[in-house]
């Protein structure tokens, strides 16, 4: 059985994500784009609180014909906050660049980011099997044909340690630089949770393709990440997952109280030892504890994760 907060959210978000499907299905035609949403919405973990990242996807050839007023107008009516201007959601992303345009220069933290998140968090809101297409394009562009049996998909892994690590270090920056003051300790408390969340869920799902070929590998991938973070990590851990999963309600449960969270809106960064922070950061640690035992207790110590994560 879900904690409350959890399954509250879920059965929102289920509510939420059909309300726009069937918005955006009266609206739009076509086949060659598909439009995709990512964070709160993507992980089914949204409430009244949440804002909406999504972005559209398609071909370069196509981006002119990308229907950014309809899709804006629609969804900009179904919520109350909307992704930033000139952000990384919101906007045209090609299939190409999402696909193909990992690693190297070219590899921007705009691009990584809609990537993986793409990857890890996402769902869709308007032509289900467009997305499924890209979805599955990306998958065999990190397991190749030739990837042995005996491996997992490390290419992945790398990627996912990639962008935890960035986004990590890009905090820090930011907040030293007086960057991330706004809403600085939900930002925080989110890298805690649900970014650690985000990481946690890619690792694993790497983790489940050891001792498959490339096909098999590329099948479990596709299973495992089409499901909602909070989903995989039950699907893999069973009850086990249950201690994990009732500390990151609490994260929920506090996030989603507009006054816990006006509250916190307001602390920042000088205002680390503020008591209801802190005490959801020491609730934080707990929960890594928890995920390194689920890591641990899953996969023995020849697994090849171990050495993945190490170097």
């Amino acid at each position: 059985m879900l904690p409350a907060t959890i399954a509250t959210n879920q059965n929102y978000s289920a509510h939420r994500l059909a309300e726009m499907r069937d918005a955006l299905a009266k609206r739009l035609h076509g086949d060659t784009f598909c439009v995709v949403v990512t964070g709160s919405y993507g992980r089914h973990e949204a409430s009244d609180q949440s804002d909406l990242d999504y972005f559209i996807i398609g071909r370069e050839a196509e981006r002119s014909q990308a229907p950014h007023r309809d899709v804006a107008d629609i969804l900009g009516k179904m919520v109350t906050k909307k992704p930033a201007v000139n952000g990384p959601f919101s906007s045209y992303i090609t299939a190409e660049e999402l696909v193909n345009r990992i690693g190297l220069d070219g590899d921007t933290n705009s691009i990584t980011t809609r990537r993986l998140l793409f990857l890890l968090e996402c769902e869709w809101l308007y032509n289900e099997a467009g997305k499924r297409k890209f979805f599955d394009d990306l998958i065999a562009n990190y397991v190749t044909t030739t990837v042995t049996r005996e491996s997992i998909a490390r290419f992945l892994v790398n990627d996912v340690i990639r962008y935890y690590r960035t986004i990590s270090v890009d905090f820090e920056i930011k907040t030293r630089e007086g960057d991330a003051s706004k809403a600085w300790a939900p930002r925080r408390l989110k890298l805690v949770f649900s970014r650690k969340m985000l990481y946690f869920g890619g690792i694993i799902a790497a983790a489940e393709t050891a001792d498959r070929d490339y096909a098999g590998k590329r099948e479990k991938l596709s299973e495992l990440l089409q499901l909602p973070p909070i989903t995989r990590l039950q699907t893999v851990f069973g009850a086990k997952s249950l201690p994990a999963l009732d500390l990151y309600d609490r994260f929920l449960r506090e996030l989603s109280d507009p006054e816990v969270r006006a509250r916190l809106e307001k602390v920042g960064p000088n205002d680390r030892n503020d008591a209801e922070l802190r005490s959801l950061l020491d609730a934080g640690k707990n929960f890594s504890h928890e995920l390194i035992t689920l890591l641990k207790g899953r996969y023995g110590p020849d697994h090849p994760i171990h050495e993945a994560l190490l170097m």
